[in-house]
């Protein structure tokens, strides 16, 4: 190996440090992204229970505006 492509590392015991600070931050946003995707998953509105919870909403609405007296006007 050449002289030109050696990187001298005159404290490795501070690189460790600052390489484990490294992984450490990668770690926790790991963490964090894989909690957001399961949110994410949670709460697609395309799944099979907020599907069923849409629709019982939606049918009550319905039922309340076919309940409701439309004001009549004169012909």
């Amino acid at each position: 190996m050449s002289g030109k492509n050696k990187e001298i590392i005159k404290d490795p015991w501070k690189e460790l440090k600052v390489l484990q600070r490294k992984i450490d931050d990668l770690t926790e946003e790991n963490a964090s992204l894989w909690f957001l995707l399961d949110e994410l998953e949670k709460s697609d509105i395309r799944s099979e229970e907020n599907r069923e919870t849409l629709s019982d909403a939606f049918d009550k609405l319905k039922n309340v505006a076919l309940m409701m007296h439309r004001k009549t006007e004169e012909a």
